[in-house]
């Protein structure tokens, strides 16, 4: 278990890193944009198109990153009035729900690859393969995140803590 959770580790590491050079690449293709519009009177065909499918890519590893951290969307305050026996049962079910849309995700994430991952871009001679790999590859990163807070789930649903040690959102 413990070598699975420094591989998860590493790879949210990568996720990270890859996230903050897609950022610093959008930004420096804003920069030059704006350059060459005001200074060249010339803009790049690629210019708008690029940084749309960057965002694309950070918008679906930021999801499962969400999921990773659990920063998705929640029902903080309902769920922390709950007794905290019924709070790790209600964790558990959340996950098995997210863990139905990450596997959507993957499914149609790569029926999507096989449909449309051989046309091209607009405007650049690259297939829309590697767009369309970010959906099914964050629903993948999404079922290993959620797998391993599962099995922590699992094996500490048995132990009560006590509300000082709990997650709880303060109200």
């Amino acid at each position: 278990m413990k070598s699975i959770e420094q591989l998860l580790d590493g790879i949210t590491s990568v996720v990270k890193t890859v996230m903050v050079a897609l950022t610093f690449v959008i930004f420096f293709i804003t920069i030059f944009t704006v350059f060459t519009r005001y200074i060249l009177n010339f803009v790049p065909s690629w210019s708008e198109e690029i940084p749309r499918y960057l965002l694309v890519w950070i918008t679906y590893l930021g999801a499962a990153l969400a999921v990773k951290f659990k920063e998705h969307i929640s029902l903080d305050v309902f769920f922390n009035l709950m007794p905290v026996r019924a709070r790790q049962v209600g964790h558990l079910f959340l996950n098995g729900l997210i863990a139905i849309v990450a596997l959507i995700m993957v499914v149609y994430g790569v029926a999507l690859l096989g449909q449309f991952g051989d046309d091209l871009m607009e405007s650049i001679p690259v297939r829309n393969f590697y767009l369309y790999l970010a959906m099914p590859l964050s629903g993948l990163l999404m079922l290993l995140y959620l797998i391993q807070d599962t099995l922590k789930g699992i094996f500490g649903l048995g132990q009560v803590q006590d509300v000082e040690s709990s997650d709880m959102v303060p109200i």
